[in-house]
């Protein structure tokens, strides 16, 4: 097993990820995040980089994207909605972070990950409405 030298404590790791997970749409500080675990703003970013192997905002974007990607396959908004919802500043915002993490743009993969039965009743529901 690998010990970890100066990360953070077990109860800060969860309290610093369950405040980022409530707060996907990026509208907490550092300095929010620091004093919920009692550590300076400097402290805690070393900390959280040593915990998690990444910064705290290079994490929060990870799990953007990832809930960006839920939101693409089981929902029908639009890209411009999912940027929103996830905490983008804008759509060509959101496709630029996505595309950079994941390889492809958002409209592309979703396409590439809906369920094939998902997208034959999505094409009969609009052929019905025509």
């Amino acid at each position: 097993p690998t010990i970890s030298v100066g990360g953070l404590g077990p109860w800060q790791k969860r309290r610093a990820t369950e405040l980022l997970s409530e707060n996907l749409s990026g509208r907490i500080g550092l300095s929010q995040l620091a004093a919920e675990c009692g550590l300076s703003v400097s402290h805690f970013a070393r900390s959280f980089k040593a915990t998690f192997g990444v910064s705290a905002h290079r994490w929060l974007v990870q799990r953007r994207i990832e809930r960006s990607q839920e939101l693409l396959i089981h929902t029908l908004d639009s890209l411009a909605d999912i940027a929103d919802l996830t905490g983008f500043a804008d759509q060509a915002a959101f496709t630029r972070t996505f595309h950079q993490t994941v390889g492809i743009s958002p409209g592309r993969w979703r396409r590439d990950h809906q369920p094939k039965d998902r997208m034959f009743y999505l094409r009969k529901d609009r052929s019905a409405s025509c």
